[in-house]
């Protein structure tokens, strides 16, 4: 029996216990929040308890694991304080708000317990079968990328008003899409980008990104959540390599990604013969990440996905796409 204790209430923290809580041989052992509003209703449907108390919660030896679903600036200090207690953790992206917070985290993550971030595209089976694809050298060397996730403002918590809490949707949004691009194309070079501040949030909450790989690879990042209330929740990523190319869209039936699927399609373009629509082997993503995070700790392995070294490396992309937006689009190397 693994023990662990989601740490927020908000959308990821009910989404993160709904997948625990359909697991064999796992308890949720506490819902941690601030106030109770949101995480008396969520412990109670969980079958567990609510505590203000975070303290109470990483002394407690019966609780082998923390889910962290909190705002993106306690990130370092409540998951150094969980790993110092001997807590395995899984941690929301993005890893954290600044580069030196980050290097501390991924410096934590080579020994001592599980150190994973929730990188869900890394576990959509759609992202993971163009990422295999492109692995096994089955399109050739990678070209050119585009990557969109589209909303309109979102609902769901007052957070994204607080762009100097969340570091606005070129960091906190499109940040999926850099992890899913650096993927498949391997290690950033440079961003160039342009956005718009929004003023419900004070952030930059339109981008786009153009981000080059080695060897001349390319690959544009646009998006973010200033689209109108009638359009739906939208995500897409395109690859074209030597040998043919790779689409995948989706579309959701409302406003939010959990909203219904209206479009989930990826379809191979081969360079000869007809196009194909692909049926990869698809579930519940969150589910697949937070059952990889359990594995993980079961058999005692390091995360091969999600790994901290590569949140950090979307961190720095999207560091780089917030400081071109704010330089006039100027080009930004990584290094």
């Amino acid at each position: 029996m693994v023990r662990l204790a989601v740490l927020g209430a908000g959308f990821m923290g009910g989404t993160h216990g709904k997948a625990y809580a359909a697991m064999p041989d796992v308890e949720i052992a506490a819902i941690y929040a601030p106030r109770p509003d949101r995480a008396e209703p969520l412990a109670k449907e969980f079958g567990t308890r609510w505590t203000d108390d975070l303290a109470s919660v990483l002394r407690d030896p019966s609780i082998d694991a923390v889910d962290i679903c909190l705002p993106t600036l306690q990130h370092r200090e409540v998951t150094e304080a969980a790993l110092d207690a001997g807590k395995h953790v899984l941690l929301e992206k993005p890893i954290a708000m600044t580069m030196e917070d980050a290097d501390a985290l991924v410096a934590r993550s080579h020994g001592g317990p599980v150190l994973m971030i929730a990188h869900v595209l890394r576990f959509w089976g759609e992202y993971m079968e163009i990422a295999r694809r492109v692995h096994a050298g089955e399109i050739g060397a990678p070209r050119a990328g585009l990557a969109t996730r589209r909303q309109p403002f979102p609902a769901w918590s007052a957070l994204f008003s607080r762009a100097d809490l969340t570091g606005g949707a070129v960091i906190d949004m499109m940040i999926h899409d850099y992890d899913a691009l650096n993927w498949i194309f391997g290690a950033p070079v440079a961003v160039t980008a342009h956005g718009e501040v929004n003023p419900r949030s004070g952030g930059i909450d339109r981008v786009q990104a153009l981000i080059e790989y080695p060897n001349g690879a390319t690959a544009m990042v646009d998006g973010g959540m200033m689209m109108p209330e009638s359009y739906p929740f939208s995500s897409r990523i395109e690859v074209l390599g030597e040998r043919g190319a790779l689409e995948y869209a989706f579309r959701a039936g409302g406003r939010s990604v959990e909203m219904g699927a209206g479009v989930n399609d990826l379809d191979w373009f081969p360079a000869e013969g007809d196009p194909e629509r692909l049926k990869p082997e698809s579930g519940d993503p969150y589910h697949a990440e937070c059952a990889y995070f359990i594995a993980c700790i079961r058999s005692g392995a390091r995360p091969e996905r999600a790994m901290p070294s590569d949140a950090r490396t979307a961190l720095a992309v999207a560091l780089a796409a917030r400081q071109s937006c704010e330089g006039g689009g100027r080009r930004v190397a990584i290094g």
